[in-house]
Protein backbone atom coordinates (compact mmCIF):
# COMPACT_ATOMS: atom_id res chain seq x y z
CA UNK A 1 0.00 0.00 0.00
CA UNK A 2 1.10 3.28 -0.81
CA UNK A 3 2.00 5.48 2.24
CA UNK A 4 3.11 9.39 2.34
CA UNK A 5 5.82 10.79 4.60
CA UNK A 6 6.63 14.24 5.40
CA UNK A 7 10.09 15.63 6.36
CA UNK A 8 10.82 19.23 7.66
CA UNK A 9 14.65 19.86 8.87
CA UNK A 10 12.98 22.67 10.86
CA UNK A 11 10.22 21.66 12.73
CA UNK A 12 10.83 17.89 12.02
CA UNK A 13 11.88 15.37 14.32
CA UNK A 14 13.42 11.81 13.38
CA UNK A 15 11.41 10.14 16.87
CA UNK A 16 7.80 11.55 14.77
CA UNK A 17 5.65 8.96 12.83
CA UNK A 18 6.31 10.91 9.92
CA UNK A 19 3.09 12.09 9.20
CA UNK A 20 2.05 15.83 7.92
CA UNK A 21 0.94 17.03 11.57
CA UNK A 22 4.31 15.18 12.90
CA UNK A 23 7.40 15.05 10.18
CA UNK A 24 10.62 13.73 10.36
CA UNK A 25 13.28 15.90 10.72
CA UNK A 26 15.78 14.06 8.23
CA UNK A 27 15.34 12.23 4.74
CA UNK A 28 17.64 9.86 6.03
CA UNK A 29 15.11 8.66 8.44
CA UNK A 30 12.33 8.32 5.81
CA UNK A 31 14.26 6.44 3.23
CA UNK A 32 14.69 4.27 6.52
CA UNK A 33 11.00 3.32 6.86
CA UNK A 34 10.03 4.02 3.09
CA UNK A 35 8.89 0.97 1.18
CA UNK A 36 7.89 0.40 -2.49
CA UNK A 37 5.24 3.27 -3.69
CA UNK A 38 6.28 5.58 -0.43
CA UNK A 39 6.13 9.32 -1.34
CA UNK A 40 8.23 11.28 0.69
CA UNK A 41 7.39 14.85 0.81
CA UNK A 42 10.04 17.90 1.55
CA UNK A 43 9.42 20.89 3.28
CA UNK A 44 11.10 24.25 2.21
CA UNK A 45 14.58 23.54 4.40
CA UNK A 46 18.26 23.20 4.22
CA UNK A 47 18.89 19.60 4.62
CA UNK A 48 22.75 18.50 5.37
CA UNK A 49 24.73 17.18 7.84
CA UNK A 50 24.30 19.46 10.78
CA UNK A 51 20.60 18.56 10.22
CA UNK A 52 21.46 15.26 10.79
CA UNK A 53 21.35 13.61 7.19
CA UNK A 54 24.18 10.72 6.33
CA UNK A 55 24.86 10.94 2.74
CA UNK A 56 24.84 9.63 0.26
CA UNK A 57 21.23 9.66 0.56
CA UNK A 58 20.27 6.45 -1.29
CA UNK A 59 16.52 6.07 -2.57
CA UNK A 60 15.17 2.46 -2.95
CA UNK A 61 13.17 0.93 -5.70
CA UNK A 62 9.97 2.69 -6.41
CA UNK A 63 10.18 5.68 -3.78
CA UNK A 64 9.74 9.47 -4.46
CA UNK A 65 11.39 12.30 -2.76
CA UNK A 66 9.65 15.23 -4.34
CA UNK A 67 10.15 19.20 -2.87
CA UNK A 68 8.61 21.49 -5.31
CA UNK A 69 8.68 20.62 -8.65
CA UNK A 70 6.86 24.15 -10.05
CA UNK A 71 10.12 26.00 -9.12
CA UNK A 72 12.47 23.17 -9.33
CA UNK A 73 13.36 23.26 -5.93
CA UNK A 74 14.10 26.87 -5.03
CA UNK A 75 13.99 27.07 -1.43
CA UNK A 76 14.90 22.86 -0.46
CA UNK A 77 18.53 22.73 -0.73
CA UNK A 78 20.17 19.19 -0.22
CA UNK A 79 23.92 20.03 0.42
CA UNK A 80 26.10 17.59 1.32
CA UNK A 81 28.20 14.24 0.06
CA UNK A 82 29.48 10.71 1.02
CA UNK A 83 31.44 8.11 -0.51
CA UNK A 84 29.60 5.23 -2.42
CA UNK A 85 31.85 2.41 -4.02
CA UNK A 86 30.54 2.60 -7.93
CA UNK A 87 31.20 -0.92 -9.54
CA UNK A 88 32.68 0.93 -13.38
CA UNK A 89 33.82 4.01 -11.43
CA UNK A 90 35.41 2.84 -8.02
CA UNK A 91 34.39 5.35 -4.68
CA UNK A 92 33.03 8.44 -5.20
CA UNK A 93 31.67 11.06 -3.38
CA UNK A 94 28.03 11.06 -4.31
CA UNK A 95 24.98 13.57 -2.49
CA UNK A 96 22.26 11.17 -3.97
CA UNK A 97 22.21 7.54 -5.40
CA UNK A 98 19.00 6.65 -6.95
CA UNK A 99 17.94 2.81 -7.20
CA UNK A 100 15.60 1.55 -10.28
CA UNK A 101 12.50 3.22 -10.34
CA UNK A 102 13.20 5.54 -7.97
CA UNK A 103 12.44 9.40 -8.28
CA UNK A 104 14.22 12.84 -7.67
CA UNK A 105 11.30 15.64 -8.28
CA UNK A 106 12.22 19.46 -7.21
CA UNK A 107 14.85 19.71 -4.88
CA UNK A 108 18.32 21.58 -5.31
CA UNK A 109 21.55 19.79 -4.51
CA UNK A 110 24.53 20.60 -4.43
CA UNK A 111 28.12 18.56 -3.10
CA UNK A 112 30.75 20.74 -2.55
CA UNK A 113 33.17 17.92 -2.38
CA UNK A 114 36.02 17.32 -4.16
CA UNK A 115 35.01 15.66 -7.51
CA UNK A 116 31.29 15.56 -6.00
CA UNK A 117 28.46 14.28 -8.13
CA UNK A 118 24.44 15.35 -6.88
CA UNK A 119 23.15 12.20 -8.30
CA UNK A 120 24.85 8.74 -8.93
CA UNK A 121 22.97 6.10 -11.37
CA UNK A 122 24.45 2.87 -11.27
CA UNK A 123 22.80 0.51 -13.87
CA UNK A 124 19.18 1.60 -12.66
CA UNK A 125 16.54 3.44 -14.13
CA UNK A 126 15.23 6.29 -12.34
CA UNK A 127 13.57 9.30 -12.66
CA UNK A 128 15.28 12.97 -11.70
CA UNK A 129 12.70 15.60 -12.92
CA UNK A 130 12.67 19.68 -12.03
CA UNK A 131 15.24 20.40 -9.89
CA UNK A 132 18.22 22.63 -10.17
CA UNK A 133 21.61 20.98 -9.47
CA UNK A 134 24.10 23.93 -8.61
CA UNK A 135 27.58 24.10 -7.75
CA UNK A 136 28.42 20.47 -7.54
CA UNK A 137 32.17 20.36 -7.71
CA UNK A 138 31.93 17.78 -10.87
CA UNK A 139 28.65 17.24 -12.27
CA UNK A 140 24.82 16.98 -11.24
CA UNK A 141 23.88 13.80 -13.19
CA UNK A 142 26.06 10.95 -13.32
CA UNK A 143 24.77 7.70 -15.49
CA UNK A 144 27.10 4.76 -16.01
CA UNK A 145 27.42 0.67 -15.89
CA UNK A 146 23.64 0.06 -18.08
CA UNK A 147 21.54 3.04 -16.70
CA UNK A 148 19.05 3.52 -18.45
CA UNK A 149 16.94 7.08 -16.53
CA UNK A 150 14.92 9.74 -17.44
CA UNK A 151 16.53 13.07 -16.70
CA UNK A 152 13.68 15.92 -17.51
CA UNK A 153 13.61 19.17 -17.13
CA UNK A 154 16.15 19.93 -14.74
CA UNK A 155 18.50 23.14 -14.40
CA UNK A 156 22.45 22.53 -14.16
CA UNK A 157 23.98 25.68 -13.19
CA UNK A 158 27.99 26.65 -12.47
CA UNK A 159 28.75 22.42 -12.17
CA UNK A 160 32.58 22.39 -12.17
CA UNK A 161 33.08 19.57 -14.61
CA UNK A 162 29.53 18.69 -16.40
CA UNK A 163 25.90 19.50 -15.69
CA UNK A 164 25.35 15.35 -17.47
CA UNK A 165 27.67 12.54 -17.88
CA UNK A 166 26.49 10.12 -19.38
CA UNK A 167 29.21 6.95 -19.32
CA UNK A 168 29.78 3.17 -20.32
CA UNK A 169 27.06 1.76 -21.91
CA UNK A 170 24.17 3.65 -20.25
CA UNK A 171 21.30 4.73 -22.37
CA UNK A 172 18.34 7.17 -21.23
CA UNK A 173 16.13 10.12 -22.42
CA UNK A 174 17.39 13.52 -21.35
CA UNK A 175 14.54 16.23 -22.47
CA UNK A 176 14.17 19.44 -21.75
CA UNK A 177 17.37 20.19 -19.45
CA UNK A 178 19.14 23.50 -19.21
CA UNK A 179 22.76 23.26 -18.50
CA UNK A 180 24.63 27.06 -18.29
CA UNK A 181 27.90 28.27 -17.15
CA UNK A 182 29.77 24.78 -16.28
CA UNK A 183 32.72 22.87 -18.19
CA UNK A 184 31.05 20.82 -20.57
CA UNK A 185 27.16 21.24 -20.22
CA UNK A 186 26.35 17.10 -21.42
CA UNK A 187 28.86 14.39 -21.77
CA UNK A 188 28.65 11.38 -23.16
CA UNK A 189 31.01 9.31 -23.37
CA UNK A 190 32.47 4.71 -24.21
CA UNK A 191 29.24 3.45 -25.68
CA UNK A 192 26.69 5.50 -23.93
CA UNK A 193 23.69 6.39 -26.63
CA UNK A 194 21.19 8.14 -24.61
CA UNK A 195 18.53 10.23 -26.48
CA UNK A 196 18.75 13.95 -25.97
CA UNK A 197 16.01 16.13 -26.71
CA UNK A 198 14.67 19.77 -26.63
CA UNK A 199 17.72 20.90 -24.56
CA UNK A 200 18.71 24.52 -24.09
CA UNK A 201 22.90 24.48 -23.36
CA UNK A 202 24.61 27.61 -23.40
CA UNK A 203 27.51 29.75 -21.65
CA UNK A 204 29.13 26.75 -20.71
CA UNK A 205 32.87 25.90 -21.75
CA UNK A 206 31.34 23.46 -24.21
CA UNK A 207 27.98 22.44 -25.16
CA UNK A 208 28.19 18.56 -25.83
CA UNK A 209 31.29 16.24 -25.75
CA UNK A 210 30.69 13.32 -27.07
CA UNK A 211 33.80 10.78 -26.96
CA UNK A 212 34.81 7.28 -26.97
CA UNK A 213 32.36 5.34 -29.13
CA UNK A 214 29.33 6.68 -27.89
CA UNK A 215 26.01 6.61 -30.36
CA UNK A 216 23.94 9.20 -29.02
CA UNK A 217 20.59 10.54 -30.79
CA UNK A 218 20.38 14.10 -30.77
CA UNK A 219 16.85 16.11 -31.91
CA UNK A 220 15.54 19.78 -31.34
CA UNK A 221 18.17 20.68 -28.65
CA UNK A 222 20.07 24.35 -28.81
CA UNK A 223 23.25 24.52 -28.16
CA UNK A 224 24.98 28.07 -27.96
CA UNK A 225 27.35 31.12 -26.85
CA UNK A 226 29.25 28.33 -25.72
CA UNK A 227 33.36 29.47 -25.16
CA UNK A 228 34.45 26.91 -27.33
CA UNK A 229 32.22 24.47 -29.08
CA UNK A 230 28.27 23.78 -29.05
CA UNK A 231 29.03 20.34 -30.68
CA UNK A 232 32.52 18.47 -29.94
CA UNK A 233 32.66 14.74 -31.37
CA UNK A 234 36.15 12.91 -30.45
CA UNK A 235 37.11 9.39 -30.90
CA UNK A 236 34.68 7.23 -32.82
CA UNK A 237 32.03 8.45 -31.76
CA UNK A 238 28.99 8.76 -34.52
CA UNK A 239 25.98 10.86 -33.47
CA UNK A 240 22.70 10.31 -34.94
CA UNK A 241 22.32 14.24 -35.58
CA UNK A 242 19.51 14.04 -38.16
CA UNK A 243 18.13 11.56 -40.82
CA UNK A 244 15.72 11.90 -44.44
CA UNK A 245 12.76 10.41 -42.01
CA UNK A 246 13.62 11.96 -38.67
CA UNK A 247 15.22 15.45 -38.75
CA UNK A 248 17.63 16.67 -36.70
CA UNK A 249 15.87 20.07 -35.65
CA UNK A 250 19.07 20.50 -33.57
CA UNK A 251 20.31 24.78 -33.79
CA UNK A 252 23.98 25.21 -33.40
CA UNK A 253 24.84 29.28 -33.04
CA UNK A 254 27.35 31.95 -31.79
CA UNK A 255 29.81 29.79 -30.14
CA UNK A 256 33.21 30.64 -29.62
CA UNK A 257 35.65 28.28 -31.64
CA UNK A 258 32.74 26.57 -33.75
CA UNK A 259 29.50 25.44 -33.48
CA UNK A 260 30.26 21.83 -34.92
CA UNK A 261 33.65 20.21 -34.38
CA UNK A 262 34.28 16.96 -36.00
CA UNK A 263 37.56 15.33 -34.67
CA UNK A 264 36.10 11.86 -35.06
CA UNK A 265 37.15 8.97 -37.09
CA UNK A 266 33.62 8.93 -38.48
CA UNK A 267 31.57 11.35 -41.04
CA UNK A 268 29.30 13.16 -39.59
CA UNK A 269 25.90 13.81 -41.54
CA UNK A 270 23.76 16.60 -40.58
CA UNK A 271 20.19 16.80 -42.01
CA UNK A 272 17.47 19.06 -40.64
CA UNK A 273 19.79 21.35 -38.25
CA UNK A 274 20.88 24.87 -37.96
CA UNK A 275 24.21 25.14 -38.28
CA UNK A 276 26.32 27.93 -39.94
CA UNK A 277 28.35 25.85 -42.66
CA UNK A 278 31.34 28.33 -42.13
CA UNK A 279 31.72 27.21 -38.23
CA UNK A 280 32.08 23.97 -38.18
CA UNK A 281 35.33 21.74 -38.74
CA UNK A 282 36.07 18.23 -39.59
CA UNK A 283 34.24 15.68 -41.77
CA UNK A 284 30.79 16.81 -42.32
CA UNK A 285 28.37 16.50 -44.88
CA UNK A 286 25.32 18.69 -44.81
CA UNK A 287 22.31 16.48 -46.74
CA UNK A 288 19.64 19.14 -47.06
CA UNK A 289 16.43 16.59 -46.88
CA UNK A 290 13.85 18.48 -48.69
CA UNK A 291 14.13 19.79 -52.65
CA UNK A 292 11.65 23.10 -53.24
CA UNK A 293 9.82 22.12 -55.87
CA UNK A 294 10.47 24.47 -58.54
CA UNK A 295 8.10 27.81 -59.41
CA UNK A 296 8.00 28.31 -63.54
CA UNK A 297 9.38 31.38 -65.05
CA UNK A 298 7.31 33.14 -65.97
CA UNK A 299 4.75 32.25 -63.46
CA UNK A 300 1.77 30.97 -66.53
CA UNK A 301 -1.50 32.96 -66.09
CA UNK A 302 -4.75 30.86 -65.52
CA UNK A 303 -7.08 30.94 -68.56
Amino acid sequence: MAQLLYVNSVAGSDTNPGSQQAPFKTITQALKVATVDTKIQLADGNYNAASGEVFPLTVPSGVTVVGNETNTGKGILIEGSGTYLSRTFAAQNVTFVLLDKAELRGVTVTNLASRGSGVWIESTAPTVANNTFTNCKREGVFATGEANPIILSNLFSENAANGIAIAKNSKGQIQGNTCVKTGFGIAISDTASPILRDNKIYENRSGIVISGSARPLLRNNVSENNTDDGITVIGTALPDIGSINNLGGNTLRNNGKFDLQNASSNKLVSIGNKIDASKVAGSIEFADSSVPTPTPTPTPIPT
